[in-house]
């Protein structure tokens, strides 16, 4: 018999995932350029990650890896500029049209590798900000120092992995918005500064797809794109990341197996494809020994609800409604035997907690002679459906 936990995450609110919603309408569209060249940051497939939930959001990439765009005329027809590029030569014309075009009050957005890139100009140095010198990796959050400016109002950081950059030569005329903690240094992260009529957002995060995926790095490129140009940040919408996750201790309760024979799915092109069977079979623990192998938010307790014996079979879908009853999908069928209708081994069984200590102590089967029930019921605020 395979025992069973359930558990309830007490606390004034429960992060299931990243929140982002949008707050006012997005008005105009706005055309934003995106420079990139032929390096190493691949910024064609970077482009290709980031428009779609930019043109979801009301805004207009537009991709060229040609240096020659930066010219009076192409410029005109955008409203912002977005480098992700190491192109390491700017010409004297190409530099004059980028500093007039954020002079004018259009907005530049120099994103990762942009802060290394043009060396041989000063300018566009003190136009970014300053210049990358150095950098490790890892995984890491950002911290938000200046969370009443527009941009972070709303903006609660988020993890990724990504490169440590290490910046050189800053130009105090900024704002520092996040830095990046490494033990007592605090390494300026994403910034703001205004030239003339115009704005510039800079952020160090973006070398790949861990990143550029990130929806939490979408909202915030999202929030630099609507500050540069003149806009609202707040359009973007609230962004809150998954929780810090408590560690599984070394503490933990240990398995024992016992020999068996599994079927194995393997990741494979084809579904459905069947490897060679698993010959082990990790051996049930108690509810208590169970608990030490569950990771939970940082600050969440972890409680028991109910397990066996009251609980039978697998527990495969889940949900509460709105008295506060566990409504359980338990199956023994899953996943080999689908057994015809009214001859399955299946039920749907709803727990109740009829003491209000927490712990279910009300047991009642709902349906039974079920087979793999999972998608046969959806629960709603006020009732349960049955297809």
């Amino acid at each position: 018999m395979i025992r069973t936990l359930f558990a309830l995450f007490c606390s004034a609110a429960i992060f299931a995932g990243h929140c982002s919603t949008s707050q006012a309408d997005q008005g105009d569209t706005l055309d934003i350029l995106f420079l990139g060249d032929g390096g190493h940051h691949q910024p064609a497939l970077r482009f290709r990650e980031l428009a779609p939930p930019m043109a979801n959001r009301g805004i207009e990439l537009t991709y060229t890896d040609d240096v020659n765009s930066l010219n009076v005329e192409t410029l005109a027809h955008y409203d912002g500029l977005i480098v992700y590029a190491n192109i390491e030569r700017i010409t004297p014309e190409q530099e004059s049209a980028l500093l007039n075009f954020v002079a004018s009050g259009r907005g530049f957005i120099p994103i990762h590798c942009a802060s290394y890139c043009f060396l041989n100009s000063d300018k566009y140095v003190e136009l970014v900000g300053a210049q990358f010198q150095r950098h490790t990796t890892g995984t890491f959050r950002t911290e938000v120092v200046r969370p009443d400016h527009p941009i972070m109002q709303g903006f609660h950081a988020f993890e990724s992995w990504d490169e440590t950059y290490t910046h050189h030569r800053h130009n105090a005329d900024r704002t520092v918005l996040e830095v990046r903690v490494d033990g007592e240094q605090r390494e300026p992260w994403t910034w703001v500064r205004q030239h003339g009529k115009g704005r510039i957002f800079y952020t160090a995060w973006g070398h790949d797809s861990r990143t550029w995926g990130n929806p939490g790095f979408h909202n915030l490129i999202e929030r630099g794109i609507r500050w540069a140009t003149q806009g609202d940040p707040a359009i973007a919408g609230t962004y809150t990341d998954q929780p810090a996750m408590t560690e599984i201790g070394e503490d933990a309760a240990k398995f024992d197996y016992v020999e068996a024979e599994i079927v194995n799915y393997p990741a494979n092109e084809k579904w459905g494809t069947i490897g060679k069977p698993l010959n082990q079979m990790q051996k049930p623990l108690t509810p208590a020994e169970s608990a030490t192998h569950v990771s939970i938010p940082v600050g969440f307790d972890l409680e028991l609800v109910a397990s066996e014996p009251e609980i039978g079979g697998k527990p495969i879908c889940m949900n509460w409604d709105d008295r506060g009853r566990l409504w359980v999908c338990e199956t023994v069928d899953y996943p080999n035997e689908l057994q015809p209708p009214g001859e399955g081994r299946d039920r749907i069984r709803i727990c109740e907690d009829s003491d209000g200590d927490g712990r279910a102590d009300k047991f009642t089967v709902f349906a039974e002679k079920l087979s793999i029930p999972a998608d046969k019921f959806t629960v709603f605020a006020e009732k349960l459906s049955i297809p």
